[in-house]
């Protein structure tokens, strides 16, 4: 795989060193600075095409992430010097898929991710086609890359833990709402919580559901069942995401 990222045209690349403002207090880089990183790498490389997050901006367009689910073999330490890969895949429907890996300097690979994201009307906040944008992107295959998300997944019926959350201004993005790598550190802080090592993740996934905006407060709803953790954060009965976390306990 990572001779084909390496070969590739379409594929973004950004290296750079783990700092301990990036990681917990175990040394391991957080999700929120994993998620933030694989967010400016795909922004670098729309800039790169002519087609920035100022550009879409100007032309009253968003673009929002819908999906995303996310493999960890081992995650990034302290100290070190890491790659970040990224490209966009085909169009699905209304979505489009974009592929990010993170490898070693020895070349191993460390966590791989896929997103859904949806280009939208700023004003309307419904889905959106422009030419001139959707043509700018070039649509990339590499045999063996991950799957697309997975667009339903099996919940429990009630979730008994409960929490709420506001959204801070330092959560914010340029879409004016809560940013979607956030939304991994409440996961993340919910994990803590209940004593799930963060260090031994093996997968996540989620759905943003509806965006939460400045200043409102989310109920989170949570259950931990065995090694895996169920999260939804909703205002009122309106659920605006859910997602659950496989760990890897025994390793």
């Amino acid at each position: 795989m990572l001779e084909e990222l390496l070969a590739r045209d379409g594929v973004h690349r950004k290296t750079l060193t783990v700092t301990p403002e990036m990681t917990d207090q175990n040394g391991f880089i957080t999700l929120l600075d994993l998620a933030s990183n694989m967010q400016e790498g795909a922004g670098d490389q729309l800039t790169d095409l002519g087609i920035g997050f100022d550009v879409t901006s100007k032309m009253g367009l968003l673009w929002v992430v819908v999906w995303s689910e996310f493999t960890f073999i081992r995650i990034p330490k302290c100290g070190e010097r890491i790659t970040f890969y990224t490209y966009p895949g085909k169009k699905t429907h209304w979505f489009y898929p974009r592929r990010f890996y993170v490898f070693d300097e020895a070349g191993c690979e460390l966590v791989h991710a896929t997103y859904f994201w949806m280009l939208m009307n700023k004003d309307t906040r419904k889905v959106a086609e422009h030419d001139e944008i959707l043509n700018a992107i070039p649509s990339v295959r590499i045999d063996g890359e991950c799957k697309n998300p997975v667009m339903k997944m099996s919940f429990p019926d009630a979730l008994s833990g409960k929490c709420e959350r506001t959204v801070a201004k330092d959560e914010i993005d340029g879409n004016m709402h809560l940013n979607n790598a956030h939304y991994l550190d409440w996961i993340a802080d919910i994990a803590r919580g209940e004593s799930l090592p963060m260090d031994r993740i093996g997968k996540l996934w989620i759905n943003y559901k509806k965006e939460i905006l400045p200043g409102e407060t989310a109920t989170l709803s949570y259950e931990k069942i065995s090694d895996r953790l169920y999260v939804a954060g909703g205002l009122g009965a309106d659920n605006r995401f859910i997602a659950k976390v496989d760990f890897i306990l025994d390793k």
